[in-house]
């Protein structure tokens, strides 16, 4: 009698547990807000079909969609398709128009910022980034995925640890995984004392100006050399 009491006590210890997580969860927004960009990305590769040898493709949200990676990166075969305001639950929905379709060599990828502004626990975001990777992972073996850390912005700053621990966690990851590599790019933004670095903003205090991106492409540039893990 006892030992059933012991187990049914540990089981609803076990549940307990549970709960907060469980409860935390919050609810994707909808995919479809997007349609009309993956519309617009299917017009664009009738009008140019992408060059799928050695392909980089860039992806992720809108610090992916406003960078002007051709005139960053020239010479390079590059290909963009960020979109402004995604989650990583959205490149999860439009996997299939995203990475079959181009089987990229490598991915530049920055996704992640926008789920945890929205209310959505580190520990759901890293589940939902565990997920694709395993579908790139698996479905794209010959492919990798470069992480760019979520960034600092002042208009933004009141998550930076909740930003720092999905960085971490992701950076853990991808000790693991030979094919997964972690960019921090918080140093071109944040100084150690914590204050940024001056006229890399937009009027937004949110997204990169001209200047800004200068700086992250200056990191990201060696990983555009194929074969290449820093």
């Amino acid at each position: 009698m006892n030992q059933i009491i012991t187990v049914l006590l540990s089981t609803i210890l076990l549940l307990l547990a549970n709960l907060p997580r469980l409860s935390a969860e919050v609810e994707n927004p909808d995919p479809a807000r997007f349609n009309l960009s993956f519309k617009e990305f299917s017009n664009q590769d009738q009008m140019k079909e992408p060059k799928q040898n050695q392909l980089i493709l860039f992806t992720g949200s809108s610090s992916i969609r406003f960078w002007d990676i051709e005139n960053s990166f020239p010479q390079k075969n590059l290909l963009n398709r960020g979109f402004g305001g995604a989650h990583i639950s959205d490149v999860l929905y439009f996997y299939d128009q995203l990475f079959p379709k181009y089987r990229p060599a490598r991915i530049i990828f920055y996704c992640g910022e926008n789920d945890l502004w929205s209310g959505k626990p580190v520990d759901q975001v890293k589940g939902d980034f565990s997920a694709l990777w395993l579908k790139i992972k698996e479905g794209l073996p010959k492919s990798d995925l470069v992480y760019l850390s979520c960034k600092p912005s002042p208009k933004r700053i009141s998550k930076w640890n909740s930003y720092q621990s999905l960085n971490l966690k992701i950076k853990q990851l991808s000790h693991s995984e030979e094919r997964l590599h972690f960019v921090d790019i918080s140093k071109t933004l944040l100084k150690s004392d914590m204050t940024f670095h001056k006229n890399l903003w937009r009027a937004d205090n949110l997204h990169l100006n001209a200047t800004g991106y200068t700086k992250w492409s200056r990191v990201v540039h060696p990983w555009l050399n194929l074969g290449n893990q820093l």
